[in-house]
């Protein structure tokens, strides 16, 4: 054998075994940002369930290993119990953060809507420009009595556009049709 055939085997032999090794070298990095990624406040809701996914597989291997008897009751117990507490963790830590962006949701909605966070039963609805003819209590809008008198709401519509309009109005508030020269035929 000539010494080139020699030279040329052994460098195929050294970069096969580079790369046969390669797994192995950036399997524990990955394991390690995992757990990293547990541990840091931050961390963000990819890596959270990345970590409980590949905990809850692991914990899934360690348990077909160990009903094939290649795990010692001694070695399972540990694995499985520190496999347990990562997933649980991870979960835990997911549950808040959800539990976090829902509560900034909602304080959100607070600030932007005060008025409808108010005592429903203090402001049932929006009252409108009508006025009882009785006691001139606000009228709320769409109701058929008086909240305060109880006294029965004639309503009048616009012939026009069909919008309530008061007793004592000229004009209709919608869409601004002198009631004066119309006559109001539509009345409920």
């Amino acid at each position: 054998m000539n010494t080139f055939a020699l030279v040329i085997g052994f460098a195929l032999l050294v970069l096969s075994l580079i790369y046969v090794s390669l797994p192995f070298r950036n399997a524990e990095p990955v394991q390690k940002s995992s757990r990293a990624a547990l541990k840091r406040p931050g961390a963000s809701k990819q890596a959270l369930e990345e970590s409980h996914q590949k905990a809850i597989l692991a914990l899934r291997d360690l348990d077909f290993d160990y009903r094939a008897g290649k795990v010692s009751d001694d070695d399972y117990s540990g694995l499985r119990a520190n496999l347990l507490a990562q997933a649980a963790t991870s979960y835990q830590r997911l549950d808040e953060m959800s539990d976090a962006k829902l509560e900034s949701l909602i304080q959100a909605r607070r600030k932007l809507r005060p008025a409808e966070n108010a005592d429903p039963q203090a402001n049932p609805a929006p009252a409108s420009e009508f006025r009882c003819e009785n006691c001139q209590a606000p009228l709320v809008e769409g109701a058929n009595f008086c909240m305060k008198c109880g006294t029965m709401v004639k309503k009048e519509f616009c012939p026009h556009c069909g919008k309530p309009v008061g007793a004592g109005d000229s004009f209709c508030p919608a869409c601004g049709l002198s009631l004066a020269s119309s006559p109001l035929p539509n009345k409920k």
